[in-house]
């Protein structure tokens, strides 16, 4: 009568309740179940499906994570096993939240096949039964996970209280690890063996084999696990020594348990074990304390096992070191002895010292470069030939750059000795000296470095043979260039500053080169002429003219008469000779010589006595507006171009021209 009355209420439960599946899952009384499964007809496979369904959620609490409850500690094994089983409780939980994911798909999948079938389907309650198991389970699991979660500090506290009371004894602990790494190496050894085995097995599709070897290795895998925790065991006895003297070995010691725990199958033991690790130091050692360590430890285990090109790190640290030391130095030497010097120099009669200091300025301040370098390479201890050779060649270049600022300091006296083939032209002839010498000096310091990169540069030029040839003949515009250069120089024919016209190219002279000129237009855009057109070509040079010319026609109307021609020719004559900016001694010429379309021409032809183009511009305007003042006066007018159209009209009538 009681069971009849449980499953009466039950099937009410089912009526009134929004769904069977709400009713399944938010169930809590086993009881139930148990009488639903002597209602079920267990003669058809569907009831036996749900027989077995309802099993499993009866036997839901069995699949919970294992509690975790303190055992009592009273030496240093009792608390290392007490350590390794929160460990592998959280483990468990890690492990299980990556089980919800996928039960969480299954939930939805089945929720999806209850949606598509009809109330009536036979196969509705054991869906039902299913989805209510897998979320019972779902539920299950996450609330174990969340207690886990929210427990194992506190486990962890509780334990730590007892660290002070246990006594650690490493002695012997080395050789202990060191057997226990024999075996776990011979694991891995037949592990190795059984898999390339397996795979030849693979091969020939023997499964039988394969299925076989397969088990052999999970075998020897759980074996070498087992190996493995026993060393991670013995590993956390030194780890808890360190921790309870609060030394900074518990982060190298830490290390070398992960680095043991990595090799196991299981990779959320490893996780665990950092988290759990990490607390422990924070606790034990203080936050403070434990992140100066751990900073420190981080840092120096950075340094020494991460390498650049199979240079330790803290070697390539000590050598950048080094050479921003040299930098320092560089600039004090500069700031304090180099100033120094250049306030005594400054104060002697001579400009030798001057001179010599802005020569070696420059090469000195890179002697510290290359000095920081080549210290910074012994260092590193870096065995390479290339890189001394590449600091002796900067030594090379350092000593030849000595040279060139040589040249650059001594550009006064190669100009002055430059006066001696003419003033002139001196400062273009001292620029081809100085940029010979420099040229000079590069080849030579290039030829050096070569050779000390084991570059035979003249067994190079004497092996060219033919090819000499064919590197002549393109060199030929080179040295016509070159040569061009010499005969503009010889000649005089231009210098820097000119004003010049080369074919379609005119402006200023602003550089005179081995191989060219540049000539700044008047655009202001910047041309290279080669030399060798500059030389073969008529150079028109309107800087060596004193005076300019004015050449110009003026138009008076035909109704002029012949008397105000004349007075107006004399008068503009008159003009000329008496103005002061007009040359008298160059041609002058003032004619009536042309009967024009539309005018009576006059020619005017005179010379100003300036080159300068503003200055001639402002004499032009001042004769023009004078000019208009003697036409003016002689009641006479300008011409313009005009026209005369006739216009014929009918027949009969008189003929008629309009004038325009």
């Amino acid at each position: 009568m009681k069971k009849i009355l449980i499953l009466l209420i039950f099937f009410v439960k089912i009526l009134f309740s929004a769904d069977l599946n709400s009713t399944l899952i938010n169930e809590t009384n086993s009881t139930l179940y148990k009488n639903l499964i002597k209602s079920i007809d267990l003669k058809s496979e569907e009831g036996r499906l749900q027989k077995a369904l309802i099993t499993k959620i009866l036997k839901i609490d069995s699949d919970k994570i294992k509690p975790f409850k303190i055992a009592k500690v009273k030496n240093q094994n009792d608390f290392i096993n007490n350590f390794w089983d929160i460990i592998e409780a959280l483990s468990n939980a890690k492990k299980f939240q990556e089980n919800l994911s996928s039960l969480k798909d299954q939930l939805d999948s089945i929720k999806e096949d209850i949606s598509n079938l009809d109330a009536n389907a036979t196969n509705l309650l054991t869906l039902e039964l299913e989805y209510a198991y897998y979320y019972k389970k779902y539920q299950k699991l996450k609330s174990d996970i969340q207690n886990i979660d929210n427990s194992y500090k506190s486990w962890i506290d509780s334990l730590l209280k007892n660290l002070e009371n246990i006594e650690f004894n490493a002695n012997n602990l080395n050789k202990k690890i060191k057997y226990l790494n024999k075996k776990i190496s011979y694991i891995d050894k037949k592990i190795k063996k059984l898999s390339i085995e397996k795979e030849r097995w693979k091969v020939l599709n023997q499964k039988i084999y394969v299925k076989n070897l397969e088990k052999e290795i999970d075998r020897l895998q759980s074996l070498k696990d087992y190996y493995l925790k026993k060393e991670i065991k013995l590993e956390l006895i030194s780890f808890f020594k360190a921790a309870k003297s609060k030394s900074e070995d518990v982060f190298k010691i830490k290390e070398d348990i992960l680095q043991t725990a990595s090799k196991l199958s299981d990779n959320a033991i490893k996780e665990s074990l950092d988290e759990v690790l990490n607390i422990t130091i924070s606790k034990t050692v203080g936050i403070k304390l434990a992140l100066f360590y751990q900073l420190k430890s981080t840092t120096l285990t950075f340094f020494v096992t991460n390498r650049v090109f199979g240079v330790p790190f803290y070697k390539i640290v000590f050598a950048i070191a080094i050479f921003l030391l040299f930098l320092v130095l560089r600039k004090l030497f500069v700031l304090i002895v180099l100033k120094s010097l250049q306030k005594i120099a400054s104060k002697t009669k001579t400009k030798i010292d001057d001179a010599f200091l802005k020569i070696v300025d420059n090469p000195l301040k890179f002697a510290f470069i290359i000095l920081g370098f080549y210290l910074a390479i012994l260092v590193m201890d870096i065995e390479n030939e290339a890189l001394f050779k590449i600091v002796k060649s900067l030594v090379i270049f350092d000593i030849f750059w000595l040279f060139y600022e040589s040249v650059e300091a001594m550009q006064k006296p190669i100009y002055n000795f430059a006066k001696r083939f003419g003033h002139e032209l001196y400062r273009e002839i001292g620029s081809f000296f100085i940029k010979t010498l420099k040229i000079f000096i590069f080849s030579v310091g290039l030829v050096a470095i070569l050779q000390e990169w084991s570059i035979n540069v003249s067994a190079f030029l004497a092996s060219l043979g033919l090819g000499g040839l064919a590197f002549a003949l393109a060199a030929k515009d080179t040295a016509s260039n070159l040569f061009g250069g010499l005969t503009i120089l010889a000649d005089r024919s231009l210098k820097i500053g000119d004003w010049i016209k080369v074919g379609s190219v005119e402006g200023d002279v602003e550089d005179i080169g081995l191989r060219s000129i540049k000539v700044r237009t008047f655009e202001k855009s910047l041309i290279t002429l080669p030399n060798q057109i500059v030389a073969n070509n008529p150079i028109e040079n309107f800087s060596r003219r004193d005076i300019r010319r004015i050449k110009t026609r003026i138009g008076l109307t035909y109704s002029t008469t012949k008397e105000q021609l004349q007075n107006i020719l004399n008068d503009i004559k008159n003009m000329l000779k008496s103005h002061p900016k007009i040359d008298k001694k160059a041609t002058m010429i003032v004619n009536f010589d042309e009967f024009e379309d539309s005018s009576l021409s006059i020619f005017i032809y005179c010379f100003t006595n300036t080159a300068v183009w503003t200055e001639y511009l402002q004499i032009r305007e001042d004769i023009n507006l004078k000019i208009m003042d003697i036409v003016q006066k002689h009641k006479a007018e300008f011409a313009f171009p005009s026209q005369s159209i006739y216009v014929e009209k009918l027949k009969g009538l008189s003929n008629n021209y309009m004038h325009s």
